[in-house]
């Protein structure tokens, strides 16, 4: 075989390598970004579910129909949740009127998250979903992830990732003020 068609088919056989990857790529970025299938979108009537508080009590979602919610799945393990934290908690003090904060901890135990919300000295409501069937029904695939419901009960908006500041868990609050 020839310099030049080897050089040919190495080129050929680079192009073909570089194809696949791009597609493998953009194939996989796709899967991140789109939600599993049955995930509840924007505009969906929020999914119904019920949990245990903190101090032992049964609560359901449906309790908060005529309020706007906003509702955060974390877990004590997940930094950006721990980070967010302070932020959920200093919005929820400050309040919005017709607003309720929810913060549902995924996959731990009553023990683990009490202890978590004791020591960051968390004001708003904690719920537990230790075996992730909420998470489920919300189609979660990573945390945290915040869903805002408004007073009909329906997904205004979802956000995936780390709320960054105060303010904008304010604002976001009072986009589905009742």
């Amino acid at each position: 075989m020839s310099g030049r068609r080897k050089l040919r088919l190495g080129r050929a056989s680079n192009a073909a390598i570089l194809v696949v990857f791009v597609a493998a790529l953009v194939y996989t970025l796709l899967q991140v970004r789109t939600p599993r299938d049955g995930a509840p979108q924007a505009g969906d009537q929020a999914p119904n579910f019920s949990a245990m508080t903190l101090e032992g009590e049964s609560a359901a979602l449906s309790a908060y129909r005529g309020q706007g919610v906003l509702l955060n799945f974390w877990a004590s393990w997940c930094g950006p949740c721990v980070s967010e934290m302070p932020r959920l908690n200093e919005a929820s003090q400050q309040g919005v009127p017709g607003v309720t904060l929810l913060a549902v901890n995924v996959g731990e135990s009553r023990g683990t998250a009490a202890g978590f919300a004791a020591e960051h000295q968390l004001q708003f409501p904690v719920w537990l979903d230790p075996s992730g069937e909420a998470a489920g029904r919300y189609g979660l695939v990573g945390l945290p992830r915040t869903f805002l419901i408004d007073k009909q009960g329906r997904i205004v908006k979802i956000i995936p990732g780390e709320l960054a500041s105060t303010e904008q868990v304010l604002e976001l609050m009072a986009s589905v003020r009742s």
